[in-house]
C-alpha cells in the first residue's frame, strides 16, 4: 500500500522527516505564489523527489530545470474559492479551471497535475489526441 502514498507539504523539513522514515517515498516539496530560485537545490537538499509548483507558477523554465536535476513536476490547483477569486480578479484571459487554462499549464511539460475538474481536463486531453 506504501507505494501508492505520496507526501508533500509546504513544510519541506516534514520531507526530510519522512525520507528518513523511508527512504523510498515519493515526496513533493509544494510551492505557492513565490517560488525561490533556488527551488531545486532546496528540493534536493531534503530530499524531495518532485516539485509541486502551484499552477500558475508552473513555468516551461522551472519544469525544464526540475526535470534536468532528475525531479518530477505536479502543478497544484487552489480550491474551489480560491482559483474563482483568481478567474475573476487575476487572470482574464482563461475560465475557472477551463481547457485552455489546462492546456496552458500542460504546456510547460508538467509530469502530473492535481486539479478540481478532472473531466474538464479528460476532455482536453482527448482533443489534444484526437489532433495528432
Amino acid at each position: 500500500m506504501k507505494h501508492r502514498c505520496q507526501y508533500s507539504s509546504f513544510d519541506h523539513s516534514l520531507i526530510a522527516e519522512v525520507r528518513m522514515l523511508d527512504a523510498d517515498a515519493i515526496t513533493g516539496a509544494l510551492f505557492a505564489s513565490q517560488v525561490p530560485d533556488d527551488f531545486v537545490e532546496r528540493c534536493i537538499a531534503v530530499g524531495a523527489s518532485e516539485v509541486h509548483f502551484k499552477y500558475d507558477t508552473c513555468s516551461y523554465e522551472r519544469v525544464q530545470m526540475a526535470h534536468a536535476a532528475g525531479l518530477t513536476t505536479m502543478a497544484w490547483f487552489r480550491g474551489p474559492i480560491g482559483m474563482k477569486d483568481d478567474y475573476l480578479n487575476n487572470y482574464f484571459d482563461v475560465g475557472n479551471e477551463d481547457e485552455a487554462m489546462y492546456m496552458t499549464v500542460l504546456r510547460s511539460g508538467v509530469t502530473s497535475m492535481c486539479v478540481n475538474r478532472p473531466g474538464i481536463l479528460v476532455n482536453a486531453l482527448k482533443k489534444t489526441q484526437g489532433a495528432e
